[in-house]
């Protein structure tokens, strides 16, 4: 597709109480979605053609894991999604503290028969502290029917709680599930 576009020009008009709102989201949800780059381009690969997997998971959490009221914006961590697409969640996805600043992930095998759920699905886990603004991420860390996978975090994230997600891709890279939030737990 030809497209021809002039360069963008500053405009000289305030912006709008609803341009500031929209603005004030966008840099929430940039913020935080700008560090989780690797594992939003697999997640969002099923994007539509005209978006990035950036812009893909921006747009959705801009709409749906924002919250509170201008100018005091908040990231909804239950509704953020760091994935999307068709591939079978990780069934019943569990979390569990294990001393020496470490969380244990753990999650139901793959059911024979359900479509689009293989063991060899690999699992990728995100763990973000709020606190210190700062991500682990691990990608195809384990398979689908490894049941569970214990992670390491910083030693310095000793009492600080944290926000845990896990998706999976499949064995080929090409099936993304959705992420799900497994939940906001203490470090230990």
């Amino acid at each position: 597709m030809d497209l021809v576009k002039a360069m963008p020009r500053k405009s000289n008009k305030p912006p709008t109480a609803k341009q500031l709102d929209v603005q004030l989201k966008w840099a929430l949800v940039t913020d935080f979605i700008g560090w989780l780059s690797p594992i939003i381009k697999v997640g969002y690969q099923n994007k539509p053609s005209n978006q990035s997997a950036v812009n893909a998971a921006v747009a959705y959490n801009v709409k749906n894991a924002v919250t509170g009221v201008s100018p005091n914006y908040l990231m909804d961590y239950a509704k953020v999604r760091v994935s999307e697409g068709a591939l079978e969640e990780a069934g019943t996805p569990e979390l569990e503290n294990v001393l020496g600043s470490k969380l244990k992930f753990s999650w139901l095998a793959a059911v024979v028969g359900v479509p689009n759920s293989y063991a060899t699905d690999q699992v990728s886990i995100v763990v973000y502290n709020p606190h210190k603004h700062k991500f682990v991420m691990l990608q195809n860390v384990a398979e689908r029917n490894d049941l569970e996978y214990t992670v390491q975090l910083p030693l310095d994230y000793d009492g600080d709680t944290v926000q845990c997600y896990i998706t999976l891709t499949s064995a080929d890279g090409k099936m993304v599930s959705r992420s799900q939030f497994v939940g906001a737990i203490p470090v230990i």
